[in-house]
Parts: C-alpha cells; sequence; structure tokens
C-alpha cells in the first residue's frame, strides 16, 4: 500500500473555497464523504485505481491537506484533478462575485456564501438517482437512502481494515430486487430509479453523449428518464454533468426568487427557469446555490414560511 500526501493552496485556485460549507450544502450530486473527526474520507476512482483519499481544511481558504493511499503508484496531480473537478476549484468563482455585485438584488447573497462551492458527482449515475430520490424529500431522508444503498449493494473496498462502499454500478443497480430498494427508503421512487437504469444502460455511451451535449439538449435527453421533472432533471446537468446554466427550481427557490424579482407574484416553475436563463444565463447554477442558503442563514427561509 503506498500513501502519499500533498497541499492545495489558496493561490491554487480562485476565488474562496470552504470545504465544511460545501460539504454540508445538501446539493444532491452525491451524500457528503464520511466525516472522521472533521477529516473527509472517499474513495475516488483514478485511472481504474480504487484511491482512499482524505481530506480536511481548519477554515475558509485554509490549507486544504490531502492524502491519500492505493495499491498502484497514482501520481499526486491526478488526485489534485480529481478533487479540483469534484469541488469546482478550477473554476474561476470571482466571475459569479463579480455578477451578484453587479446586480441589485444578489449584493447581499455574497456573505453568506463566501467559500460555497458546486460539489459535482464523481459518477453521473450516482447523482442521477440521488437527484431522483431529493424530490419531494428531506436532505436527511434522501442522503440516508443513499448511503444505505452503498452498504448494502456497492462495491466494498477495504482499506486499513475499514470497509469504504462506493455506489453501485448501472448494471449492478438493475439487479436490486425492486422490495430491497423500497427498504432503503425511497418509496414510489424505486420503480423509477430501476427504470431509469435500464434506460440508460440501452445506450452506449450515454453519460459521454450528455457532456457533449449544449445545456438546451441535454435538458430535453434527461427529462426524458422515468421519474425525471424539470427540477430534477437541472439538479442531474448541473451536479453528473457540470452544467453551470441549469437552475433547478423547487418550492424554495420558486418562492425566494419571486421575493427578489417579483414582488411575490406566483409564477410557475418554468417561468422562473426561462427567467433566470435570461437574467442569470452561465451562472445559474451558482445563483441558485447561493440563494437557496442565503435564505436559510439570513433568515429570508422563515419570512417566506409565514
Amino acid at each position: 500500500m503506498i500513501t502519499k500526501n500533498f497541499v492545495i493552496k489558496y493561490d491554487d485556485y480562485m476565488g474562496d473555497f470552504d470545504l465544511k460549507l460545501t460539504m454540508d450544502s445538501g446539493q444532491t450530486s452525491q451524500p457528503p464523504w464520511m466525516n472522521v473527526d472533521g477529516t473527509y474520507h472517499e474513495i475516488l476512482s483514478i485511472q481504474n485505481e480504487d484511491v482512499l483519499v482524505k481530506i480536511s481544511q481548519k477554515k475558509l481558504n485554509a490549507d486544504v491537506d490531502v492524502s491519500y493511499c492505493c495499491d498502484g503508484d497514482v501520481d499526486c496531480q491526478l488526485v489534485k484533478d480529481k478533487l479540483f473537478y469534484i469541488f469546482d476549484l478550477d473554476y474561476d468563482i470571482t466571475e459569479v462575485y463579480d455578477f451578484l455585485e453587479s446586480n441589485e438584488e444578489l449584493r447581499d447573497v455574497y456573505k453568506f456564501n463566501r467559500g460555497l462551492r458546486l460539489y459535482k458527482a464523481q459518477y453521473p449515475f450516482e447523482s442521477i438517482i440521488s437527484s431522483i430520490c431529493s424530490a419531494n424529500n428531506s436532505i436527511k431522508r434522501w442522503t440516508k437512502s443513499i448511503d444505505d444503498i452503498k452498504k448494502s449493494c456497492g462495491n466494498q473496498h477495504i482499506f486499513d481494515g475499514k470497509k469504504y462502499p462506493t455506489f453501485p454500478s448501472e448494471k449492478d443497480f438493475v439487479q436490486i430486487d425492486e422490495d430491497k430498494l423500497k427498504s432503503f427508503g425511497v418509496g414510489y421512487r424505486s420503480s423509477y430509479m430501476l427504470n431509469t437504469t435500464r434506460m440508460i444502460l440501452e445506450e452506449d455511451a450515454f453519460h459521454e453523449n450528455i457532456f457533449e451535449m449544449g445545456y438546451e439538449e441535454s435538458f430535453e435527453k434527461i427529462i426524458e428518464l422515468e421519474g425525471v421533472g424539470p427540477k430534477v432533471a437541472d439538479c442531474i446537468l448541473l451536479y453528473a454533468y457540470n452544467k453551470r446554466e441549469a437552475y433547478p427550481v423547487d418550492v424554495w427557490i420558486n418562492r425566494i426568487t419571486t421575493y427578489l424579482y417579483f414582488n411575490g407574484q406566483k409564477l410557475s416553475n418554468r417561468k422562473i427557469m426561462e427567467f433566470a436563463q435570461e437574467r442569470f444565463g452561465k451562472y445559474s447554477g451558482y445563483i441558485q446555490l447561493y440563494l437557496f442558503n442565503y435564505a436559510r442563514l439570513s433568515g429570508l427561509m422563515e419570512k417566506l414560511k409565514k
């Protein structure tokens, strides 16, 4: 077993990064990584090698300490590249800050979101199932369901005598009995998950094709999957396929957006999506993420509940 260490410094990326804030933000790419005394553990697949990665950060913009171990000799740069993708550190987030500053309605949003980055999926399929599971569901419940599926049906990797599960592949997932799937708390979504998996398996290079499509074409493709409405489709596109134009609209994003821009007037989710595409463009995904966190931390969400 080979163990190596390296550090991601503040100067290595543009803007801010807060690991804990990003992990705890409830994004639907996947559940948060295993947290052991403030250090996050996850198995990453790098050049077909299973790599146990451990990362920690003491505070906003502090050094990110990384250690990893594997059987083969995996280059540090490959691990760093994977982490930069998952936590969107290869994106110049100062562009988003400038956009917030240039829009009067959004100027207060930044201070509640310093260091919050997109938390993207290592495996697009896991994000698809997570996003379907999140529909009309609490963060606590859907993350537990996905974790339970990983522990019971995923591949088990052993490092230092500890088990680290990864999410099952499409071919393994489709073999899960539906009653067993329901036992993980997914309810009526079990049939959606299985039928969607079958649809993905029917097409060669399904994920690769979505990555290559533009946002609008990929939206029309993803929404064909069973159990995937407009909100879930945008979650999938944002977190599984890095389409930052996506603006997932649920009841809260609808209320937040109409409060800020339409004096609380009732509008359909479709109208909100169209507005976001026109107003926020390529920053839509980050604006959606930041608005939800802003509403939660600033007290706006409690105000909207009333």
